[in-house]
């Protein structure tokens, strides 16, 4: 669906509300940055950043080892035969010096005698007691020989400050004899939804009342090994619970997040006490769901999201915003959005004003063609049609919808964040 509009009519545009970009951008201006480190086990690490450069403390391999299962000779010996002297097998080595026309038997990963530099695969050879007969030999010297520190040398650097600790990364660590590494302390996140109408799951609803759902979506979403979340109770709609509330989370957070409250209503109180303890410094974004996004930073020293009260614009707003500013504090690069192209399955309806991001369902037939079709109705607090997607359309600010069989942007949940899935 073409868009027929003028950027200087569209019907659902705000002009205090900035762009994406831009309010990535006044966030980033003002996060602080969280040094604190600590040394823990290499064991329990997975997925922590390391707070310092990572230096090999000795090569690797520490000794030539055999490649393969079969015997170690000097190449240079004349002859197809040799005499096996000896047995080497992985951690248990043999003799070091050989004689001239003798062998080792030798395993794999066992140390290669300092007198040796070749192996000869097992099945290249014939035995007949202690009489080794060479069937297929080496071409040339050095073969099926690991050299010490083929892998890394001493002194090598293995992992740059900032790293991310993966799978593979403790893997050499701990094959270097790394038992302890210096990472950042965890994120202190404390999120807190609004709302006298909320009650906590597994009580009686009151007439009025819903079940928190923000709280534990938010916290999910921010569910990774280098931030630690807390969900304080939900605030009251009054000055005094904000306050309190906000005042005790300062003391034990490095980062707040609310949820709902901040609007314009009679009893939304968020924005006052932000005022009084800081100032608000982002206050809308042009898009949906998602406008009523706010940030700012109470006391000088603690940066505070509000996000919008329902729960898809909550869910929506951590991804694009809160996720990618705690990179930042922790000193990450925020991804760039992968944008996929997938043809639109079904007709697909907005007002320019905004950027939108419509719930989806993206399909692949086979042969590398997407498409994607609407999970339905797009009203913010449906979290129903959250479970059901697999991606967010995104619909650019001037667009108008989209018809069937037009390309259309696509952002599948696995770029945002696996726990989504």
């Amino acid at each position: 669906m073409k868009d027929t509009t003028s950027h200087h009519d569209f019907p659902d545009s705000d002009p205090s509300a900035v762009t994406i970009d831009q309010a990535n951008e006044r966030i980033a201006q003002q996060l602080p940055s969280f040094t604190r480190t600590e040394q823990i086990p290499l064991l329990d690490s997975l997925g922590r950043i390391l707070s310092s450069d990572v230096f090999s403390p000795m090569p690797s391999p520490p000794f030539r080892a055999s490649a393969m299962d079969g015997f170690a000779y000097r190449f240079s010996d004349k002859g197809t035969e040799r005499t096996v002297v000896g047995d080497s097998y992985a951690g248990h080595p043999g003799p070091d010096r050989l004689a001239a026309g003798d062998c080792v038997r030798i395993t794999t990963g066992a140390k290669v005698p300092d007198d040796a530099d070749t192996v000869v695969q097992q099945e290249n050879t014939e035995l007949h007691d202690k009489i080794l007969r060479i069937v297929q030999p080496p071409k040339t010297p050095g073969h099926h020989v690991r050299d010490e520190g083929s892998d890394c040398q001493e002194g090598d650097l293995i992992a740059a400050r900032g790293s991310t600790i993966n799978a593979s990364l403790m893997g050499l660590l701990s094959a270097l004899g790394v038992t302890t590494v210096s990472v950042l302390q965890r994120l202190r996140i404390t999120v807190i939804s609004t709302g006298d109408e909320l009650q906590q799951p597994g009580r009686a609803l009151d007439d009025g009342q819903i079940f928190d759902a923000n709280a534990p979506l938010v916290a999910a979403l921010l569910n990774n090994p280098t931030i630690s979340v807390s969900i304080a109770n939900a605030m009251q709609d009054s000055l005094a619970s904000v306050s309190e509330a906000l005042k005790n989370a300062i003391q034990t957070s490095d980062i707040i997040i609310t949820s709902g409250g901040v609007s314009v209503g009679e009893r939304d109180h968020l924005r006052t006490v932000v005022d009084s303890m800081g100032g608000v410094a982002l206050w809308k974004v042009a898009m949906k769901p998602g406008r009523p996004l706010s940030f700012g930073v109470l006391e000088g020293t603690t940066p505070w999201f509000g996000l919008p009260g329902n729960p898809v614009s909550a869910a929506l707003t951590t991804l694009l915003f809160v996720l990618p500013a705690l990179k930042r504090c922790q000193g990450l690069p925020a991804e760039p959005i992968s944008v996929l192209k997938a043809s639109c399955a079904d007709q697909l309806t907005k007002l320019p004003g905004r950027v939108e991001f419509q719930r989806g369902v993206m399909t692949n037939d086979g042969q590398g063609n997407l498409s994607v079709s609407t999970t339905g109705l797009q009203d913010s607090h449906v979290l129903s049609s959250l479970a059901q997607a697999n991606c967010f359309i995104r619909l650019p600010l001037s667009s108008n919808g989209a018809l069937p069989g037009e390309e259309v942007d696509v952002i599948p949940y696995q770029f945002f964040s696996a726990n989504l899935l």
